[in-house]
């Protein structure tokens, strides 16, 4: 049995902080529902808004008007404090995590986030991220699946600075079936992901993870059109060999 670890103060009740997009967004939602369901103490929600980005990533511009109805209704009827918040504003995001006793952060929605914020967490920020690490590290994680030859998952992790990096909780696969198409894979991995959910949050409070450091040396860049195309010749290969149906 393996030893439990010191990250965490025993006897611990988690108030989490959860990431999400101020957009339409089913991950978004279904972590806060599946959250709050499950019956942790959600202390706030951080909604950012939706930033229009160029292919190379630079900001064209933030969408003033849109607005993620759906969980905002959710968390009012609720009675959880929603605040709209870009995901990297340290100081506004220090003042909720201390007037709602937060400590520790979930993401059911996020750009990159910086290593200022993490530190706010005293348990730190909890991602599920659709693909073993560092195998499929960064953008286009299920492509990267099919072009190494893995199995798809999901990894729950506790992020540091790094993309796709920091402690590992634990690694859930996700069946294939020889009639799935990308979308299927890719819907199934994002259900996997709310299905985890509660299961990572019970073991936090419980102590049941050693969280070992992730070795991630390098991270996957953004896979073009072609590279893409050229991945997806080998798919129908990659299902046979992990297809838990033939």
């Amino acid at each position: 049995e393996m030893e439990k670890s010191s990250h965490f103060p025993w006897n611990i009740k988690v108030i989490i902080g959860i990431f999400g997009y101020d957009f339409s967004h089913h991950k978004t939602n279904e972590i806060i529902k599946n959250t709050f369901i499950s019956g942790f103490s959600i202390g706030a929600v951080f909604l950012a808004p939706k930033i229009n980005y160029t292919d190379d990533g630079s900001v064209i511009s933030i969408d003033k008007n849109s607005i993620n109805i759906e969980i905002r209704e959710f968390c009012k009827e609720k009675k959880i404090p929603v605040y709209r918040v870009h995901h990297n504003d340290s100081l506004k995001i220090s003042t909720y995590v201390d007037n709602y006793n937060i400590n520790i952060g979930l993401i059911g929605g996020a750009k990159i986030i910086h290593q200022d914020t993490i530190e706010i967490f005293k348990l730190g920020i909890i991602n599920y991220h659709p693909g073993q690490i560092p195998e499929t590290s960064g953008l286009d994680s299920l492509y990267r699946t099919i072009e190494n030859i893995i199995s798809p998952c999901v990894t729950a992790h506790l992020i540091d600075g790094r993309v796709d990096a920091g402690l590992f909780i634990l690694e859930s696969r996700v069946s294939v079936f020889k009639n799935d198409t990308l979308e299927t894979i890719s819907n199934r991995i994002l259900e996997k992901q709310i299905d985890l959910n509660q299961v990572v949050l019970k073991g936090i409070e419980k102590q049941t993870f050693c969280f070992p450091e992730i070795d991630r040396p390098y991270k996957n860049k953004r896979l073009n059109n072609n590279k893409k195309e050229k991945i997806m010749t080998h798919f129908d290969n990659w299902k046979m060999k992990f297809s838990t149906d033939l």
